[in-house]
């Protein structure tokens, strides 16, 4: 069975004078409540760099913040951990299936050498590129994504 993979885009005040961008997430939902699921982003900032986190049971109804979710595509359930049971949530660093070691495999973004250029240096959106790239280079994830993730990154072009 499949499950499906989103991008959730939380928009920020983005501008080029201070630096901000929409931070990227991947929402992977449970099968049956799709409101439940994986989470995984890196977080952190260009002044501090980035670390990688799994939020398991995550309820994105109740993210009090505005954020768009967009489909990327399906991955096979073989590939990703279904929830447990009891939904509770929690947090860690450690991969328990095949779609998070890929995503310990992309190297989280350091510190920038100029923090404030949003142009210059890797955030969590190169980071979930990287990360959905090699999802479609281990032929988890269908190669329409990357239009997908394109197609973000001009909407937000367009807002600065």
């Amino acid at each position: 069975m499949a499950r499906h993979l989103y991008l959730l885009v939380f928009p920020t005040r983005a501008s080029k004078i201070n630096g901000t961008r929409s931070h990227w997430a991947i929402f992977i939902p449970d099968i049956v409540d799709t409101s439940i699921g994986k989470l995984i982003q890196v977080l952190g900032t260009p002044f501090t760099g980035y670390g990688l986190k799994f939020r398991r049971n995550y309820n994105i109804s109740t993210i009090a913040e505005t954020f768009e979710q967009v489909l990327l595509g399906e991955v096979d359930e073989k590939w990703t951990e279904k929830a447990e049971e009891k939904r509770k949530m929690s947090t860690d660093v450690n991969p328990r299936d095949e779609v998070e070691r890929l995503a310990k495999r992309v190297e989280v973004p350091g510190v920038s050498r100029e923090p404030l250029n949003p142009l210059v240096g890797r955030r969590c959106q190169e980071w979930t590129r990287d990360f959905v790239d090699l999802l479609i280079g281990k032929g988890i994830l269908d190669g329409s994504a990357i239009g997908v993730l394109d197609r973000v990154k001009d909407a937000e072009g367009k807002q600065l």
